[in-house]
């Protein structure tokens, strides 16, 4: 199943979305790379790489903003991990629903993709 990563300026707004996508999806595993150390707004590639170890399976990374697209390419491309790990350009919130429920599912990284670019295509 697809993983998801979460990378936002606002720990509590991932937590809550992690909450509300285990609801819609239970079985699919959702990893918070969200805010700063001590609760404090911001991103941080360390935080991002470490859930990058994290994953058990192929993942997708939602972000929120600015600074927290840029970390997240930035740990894209320092990655050296052996899972497939895709960047989705797309709202957080939406498309980690859309997202998690497609994972559900048993789609692919590709697919679950590819079904967000053409849903929130910008």
């Amino acid at each position: 199943m697809v993983n998801l990563i979460l990378v936002s300026h606002s720990e509590k707004l991932a937590d809550g979305l992690k909450e509300l996508l285990a609801e819609m999806a239970s079985d699919v595993e959702i990893h918070n790379a969200a805010g700063l150390e001590g609760g404090k707004i911001g991103t941080d590639v360390s935080r991002i790489e470490e859930a990058f170890s994290a994953i058990t399976d192929d993942a997708i990374i939602l972000t929120d903003i600015g600074s927290a697209t840029m970390n997240a390419e930035m740990a894209l491309e320092l990655y050296t991990g052996g899972r497939t790990i895709q960047f989705a350009d797309v709202p957080l919130v939406e498309g980690a629903f859309l997202a998690a429920v497609q994972s559900g599912q048993g789609q692919s990284v590709e697919e679950i993709v590819k079904a967000l670019e053409g849903e929130f295509s910008r």
